[in-house]
């Protein structure tokens, strides 16, 4: 198991944003989070990758209780979290930006001395590295946006951007906080494909995202929030149809969409 989340409880003074939930992630799964805005799935997310601390509860991390730790040390460990709106500079051409997150990450894992060790210093560090991202950009389809600056991406396509500098941080599994918001028919179409070749690659997904009709056609397993609190659980056909899920969404179209 590699993720397993135990009674976690996130009050915001006297609010309760995440209440007793409980779920376990096992490695090479595709999990999707769901539910209407305000039901906790940011917060959650936020909780497990260390970026807010819960109130009550556990997450454990290979069995490790990682409550005490930095988002940083959390994210060394395996576990990345990517944003919904990506932190990228706008100024900075597709592939900078993708290089810049892996001389960050590779120097947090591993230490100055240790990538120096790696790679040998100097223009075989830097052809090394340059390889790994263009694996990445080719995974994450921005091959020919490489050279583009990041301030003139599409909406769709700086979604990407965040997910290729996520992965550039080696995750073994990462959080998605909303991969689809604000993306039409044909870029969720483009951002699940994506997803799908992510996760044959090797990598454990856990996706929070409101649309069920996204999520559907990638995840295994479907975990439904309503009010901070977990109203359901299963493979998505049958959570699409939970009568508690239909009622949250207000009503089997919405659910559907």
């Amino acid at each position: 198991m590699l993720l397993e989340v135990r009674a976690v409880t996130k009050r915001f003074s006297g609010l309760i944003a995440v209440s007793n939930v409980s779920f376990t992630v096992e490695r090479g799964e595709v999990v999707g989070i769901i539910g209407p805005n305000g039901s906790g799935k940011t917060t959650l997310l936020n909780v497990i990758a260390r970026l807010a601390p819960a109130s009550a509860g556990a997450v454990l991390w290979k069995g490790e209780n990682i409550g005490g730790l930095r988002p940083d040390q959390v994210a060394t460990r395996g576990l990345v979290k990517t944003f919904q709106n990506p932190q990228v500079f706008a100024e900075l051409s597709v592939l900078d930006n993708v290089f810049i997150a892996t001389h960050l990450a590779l120097k947090r894992q591993l230490g100055v001395r240790r990538v120096a060790e790696l790679y040998g210093g100097g223009r075989a560090a830097e052809a090394a590295l340059r390889d790994e991202v263009e694996e990445v950009l080719t995974l994450c389809d921005l091959t020919a946006a490489t050279h583009q600056l990041a301030g003139n991406l599409s909406y769709g396509e700086e979604k990407m951007l965040g997910i290729a500098m996520g992965l550039m941080c080696r995750p073994e599994l990462l959080l998605l906080d909303e991969p689809g918001s604000g993306l039409g028919r044909e870029e969720l179409t483009n951002l699940a494909t994506v997803l799908v070749k992510v996760h044959a690659a090797g990598t454990t997904l856990c996706i929070v995202d409101h649309k069920i009709g996204f999520l559907r056609g990638i995840a295994g397993r479907v975990i439904a929030l309503d009010h901070g609190e977990k109203i359901a659980e299963g493979p998505p056909d049958q959570v699409l149809d939970d009568p508690k899920v239909v009622e949250a969404y207000l009503g089997t179209t919405r659910a559907r969409a």
